[in-house]
């Protein structure tokens, strides 16, 4: 048990202080008639009982109140699971991306969709691995390192949007960029998933030589052609209202399968959800190693039902002044 603002207890001290602080006052003699018929005549309940009752009301929304502010917190140390992989997605975020030729239960679906509803679900599995997010298009971005926040993976993949990185496809930069976050971690707990409509038209780097990379680093890189082959994708036209000439989104299968192939990897073309899956397999057996990961703090707020106490107190206080202990002049 901690208190975020621990000096609330001050400030509930002084108002009790100041509240029940005896204070005195001069007393004045006046002369009347004997007041001893008036002791003599039975107390009834509400005179009795008014007093106490209100006083422990009041106590209790000042203490309810008091504790409120202060904020109690329940703080439970989680260790964080200390054996898992590490693994880097290379999303491919080009224009093509928008061919909607991704077979679903609804139908036909663009490539970019099919791979969101996947990638989505790979990350919530990976209860203990870390797993980053490379996007790239006619460049490559880093939208996440290696982390064991798989919601904030998640929602990463789930914004994703054809052309957000531009229209070429930096397919060399991307896995370039993904080697250079995995370069300093023990080589067997190390993957990069490079998913691509697979045609590399921008960038400094080219597929092969950042293959070449992955080899010498001891990386796997596993390949994952999104896609049936070609597909129409229509340009825009003026001011996005006219349809612009159509255009072949191309499916490079062979570059993906000779960097698969190269750095020991798995190609895989995934014409469906269930080629993503395959993958997925081939991810698991990849060895598990030790990885120092802070412990997380998990606080519980416990200050509800205090100010919840107070709040009835003081009803109920407020609402006996004004009925059953209610003062006649």
């Amino acid at each position: 048990m901690t208190f975020a603002v621990p000096f609330a207890f001050a400030l509930g001290a002084l108002y009790a202080l100041l509240r029940f602080l005896p204070t005195s006052r001069p007393i004045q003699s006046v002369s009347c008639v004997s007041a001893k018929f008036f002791h003599e005549l039975p107390v009834s309940a509400r005179v009795r009982f008014r007093t106490p009752v209100l006083l422990t009301l009041e106590i209790i929304t000042i203490a309810g109140l008091t504790l409120a502010a202060a904020r109690p917190q329940k703080v439970t140390i989680i260790d964080q699971p200390n054996l898992g992989r590490n693994i880097m997605l290379a999303i491919d975020v080009s224009r093509s991306m928008a061919a909607e030729d991704f077979p679903s239960s609804f139908g036909k679906t663009s490539r970019m969709e099919g791979v969101k509803t996947v990638v989505a679900e790979y990350v919530r599995s990976r209860l203990s691995d870390r797993v980053g997010l490379i996007v790239f298009g006619n460049t490559a971005y880093l939208q996440s390192p290696l982390t064991t926040d798989t919601q904030l993976v998640e929602g990463l993949v789930s914004g994703l949007q054809p052309g957000m990185a531009g229209d070429g496809t930096a397919i060399g930069d991307g896995l370039g960029l993904a080697l250079k976050r995995l370069k300093d971690i023990k080589e067997s707990s190390r993957a990069v998933i490079l998913m691509t409509d697979g045609v590399n038209t921008a960038g400094q780097v080219s597929p092969l030589k950042a293959a070449a990379i992955a080899k010498e680093l001891g990386v796997e890189v596993h390949t994952i052609g999104i896609g049936t082959g070609k597909a129409m994708l229509t340009q825009p036209g003026l001011g996005g209202l006219l349809g612009g000439p159509a255009q072949m989104a191309d499916f490079d299968e062979a570059t993906l399968k000779q960097v698969a192939r190269m750095t020991g990897g798995v190609y895989f073309n995934a014409t469906s959800l269930d080629g993503f899956k395959d993958v997925y397999r081939e991810i698991d057996k990849l060895a598990e190693t030790e990885q120092q990961q802070p412990q997380k703090p998990v606080v519980e707020e416990l200050f509800a039902p205090c100010a919840i106490a107070a709040l009835m107190a003081l009803l109920l206080s407020a609402t006996l002044r004004a009925t059953y202990f209610r003062r006649v002049p």
